[in-house]
């Protein structure tokens, strides 16, 4: 897990969202957090679709995968370390409530240590 700690990459170059400013901005914000390079840094991802190619109803599936980004990059984004954790169904997107359907799986998170 401490990969993202210890790798090296080439200036102007993002082989790995370690690499990138918003993980550095990250890191001024939370050194407390980074401490520890052992830490796992988890993201949720999303991406909504309509099912069965239903275009004249309205109804969409959103997806909620969550990432943990300290793997190598061969390893990051691989099927076997991407965990589905829930799937919002409904008539619309979910944006403006996101925050509402993902409350259980954070609070759920903070409360097995992680």
């Amino acid at each position: 897990m401490p990969w993202h700690a210890c790798h090296y990459t080439e200036e102007d170059s993002i082989c790995h969202p370690s690499d990138a400013e918003a993980w550095r901005h990250f890191d001024q914000s939370y050194p407390d957090f980074v401490v520890e390079p052992r830490n796992v840094i988890l993201v949720l991802c999303t991406d909504g679709f309509t099912p069965h190619k239903q275009y004249e109803r309205t109804y969409s599936c959103w997806p909620i995968i969550l990432t943990p980004y300290n793997l190598p990059p061969e390893m990051c984004m691989k099927l076997e370390y991407m965990f589905l954790t829930m799937v919002i169904l409904g008539p619309s997107n979910p944006k403006y409530c996101i925050n509402v359907y993902s409350e259980p799986l954070i609070e759920s998170c903070f409360n097995c240590g992680m």
